[in-house]
């Protein structure tokens, strides 16, 4: 089986390794039959095929172990960093787009709405890598991203990553905590309409 020495983490945490055609796991296995208990989603369909892998799952494989490398996976790399040029060293800050990115996470704290955070950016004359405005979807999207904490991700699995974080991880939590906060201050809303 080509999955020999595949590490992949099950929806409930546990981490495993190819050992055979079975997948061995604190609590879920899977073996090569494609019959698993206690997986995520996309490490049953990583290991679902015996003998030859399809493209896709290729390609999934080789982002689960890009992440378990703290490797950052494919695509651009987020505002705020630059791909590296090799390997050991994935993403690299990009000192003006990280000073945005922190001032996205201070002035999200300070004023408690990603509107007001385009309102300040465009007041500064602040626009995106492609020079277009900010939008609330975008500010929320590099609130949540853990990449600017110093973390890699792929599906369930998250580790350290190679690259420096922008933001230091209490800041990252509070504005997350604000952010779940005001969210589940809107549902609340919503349900006693």
């Amino acid at each position: 089986m080509q999955h020999r020495g595949l590490r992949v983490t099950g929806h409930t945490g546990q981490t495993g390794e190819i050992l055979g055609g079975r997948l061995m796991v604190e609590r879920g296995s899977m073996d090569n039959l494609g019959e698993h208990n206690g997986l995520s989603v996309a490490a049953t369909k990583v290991l679902e095929r015996p003998g030859r892998l399809s493209h896709g799952a290729k390609v999934k494989r080789g982002q689960l172990t890009a992440v378990q490398q703290g490797r950052y996976g494919t695509g651009p790399a987020p505002y705020g960093y630059r791909r590296g040029p090799d390997e050991n060293k994935p993403l690299v800050i990009e000192d003006r787009e990280a000073e945005v990115v922190r001032m996205i996470f201070r002035e999200y704290l300070n004023t408690r709405s990603t509107g007001k955070v385009v309102n300040y950016l465009h007041s500064k004359g602040v626009y995106t890598r492609k020079g277009n405005r900010w939008s609330r979807q975008a500010i929320a999207i590099i609130l949540s991203n853990r990449t600017y904490r110093g973390r890699v991700s792929y599906g369930e699995v998250e580790t350290e990553g190679l690259h420096e974080p922008i933001i230091e991880p209490a800041l990252f939590y509070k504005a997350n905590a604000l952010k779940e906060r005001k969210r589940r201050h809107r549902k609340g809303d919503e349900d006693t309409d």
